[in-house]
């Protein structure tokens, strides 16, 4: 709510955003929001505890069990009670695309959704990478810091209006700048085979670092009870 106020303050002055208009704003935001209520639903208070759980020797009960350990980690601590933001997010949503003037096909809600679906799946790739981190570190603070930032900023301004090196870096290097930014652009009928074949390549990317780095970190850690 705070950021639909911001952004109505700022509309008052100005026309667009870069390329972007107030309804394309709105789905924005909603698509921000939508995305971290899942995150705040399925996974993050489990991949939220892997830093704690590593340093502490606790990963050890998950390393004795047939299950993955990462899949045990990332799941365990499901949180319903997120639930009330998912919806929400979907009333700004529909508020967005009213402001847009959008008539909006059973297609393009498909193709939004699996947008959506690929966006949750590289926050849960970038929040593992993170913690997994922990491994191979003495300290992840300054790094969850940075995180956190890099959240903040995206949540706050498009992904459309970054340049040099700030797309770099908010596009390949913590993209946290298309997380909202391309279900976005998709949903408003700007999306295109490029920034699809983009997509998907970024999540498949940081799918394999995750693997990666979490399979290592395995290897390299030491067990508390040993």
């Amino acid at each position: 709510m705070i950021q639909l106020i911001v952004f109505q303050a700022i509309y008052a002055n100005v026309d667009t955003i870069g390329p972007w208009g107030k309804g394309e704003m709105v789905i924005f935001i909603g698509t921000f929001s939508l995305v971290n209520a899942v995150n705040m639903v399925v996974y993050f208070f489990g991949v939220n505890g892997i830093s704690g759980k590593i340093r502490n020797g606790d990963i050890d009960l998950y390393l004795t069990k047939p299950v993955s350990p990462l899949l045990r980690l990332s799941f365990e601590q499901v949180n319903p009670g997120s639930l009330p933001l998912v919806a929400l997010s979907v009333c700004i949503l529909w508020y967005g695309v009213r402001l847009c003037g959008l008539r909006v096909s059973a297609g393009h809600v498909l193709g939004y959704l699996v947008w959506v679906t690929l966006m949750i799946v590289l926050w849960y790739e970038m929040e593992v990478i993170i913690r997994s981190l922990t491994f191979f570190l003495v300290s992840t603070v300054n790094i969850t810091r940075l995180e956190e930032a890099g959240i903040d900023l995206c949540m706050k301004i498009p992904g459309v209006v970054f340049r040099g090196i700030y797309k770099l870096l908010f596009y390949v290097i913590l993209p946290y700048g298309i997380v909202a930014t391309f279900p976005t652009m998709y949903l408003s009928g700007d999306g295109t085979l490029k920034m699809w074949i983009y997509g998907i390549a970024v999540v498949t990317a940081f799918g394999g670092i995750t693997a990666f780095l979490w399979k290592t970190g395995l290897k390299r850690y030491n067990s508390v009870s040993s």
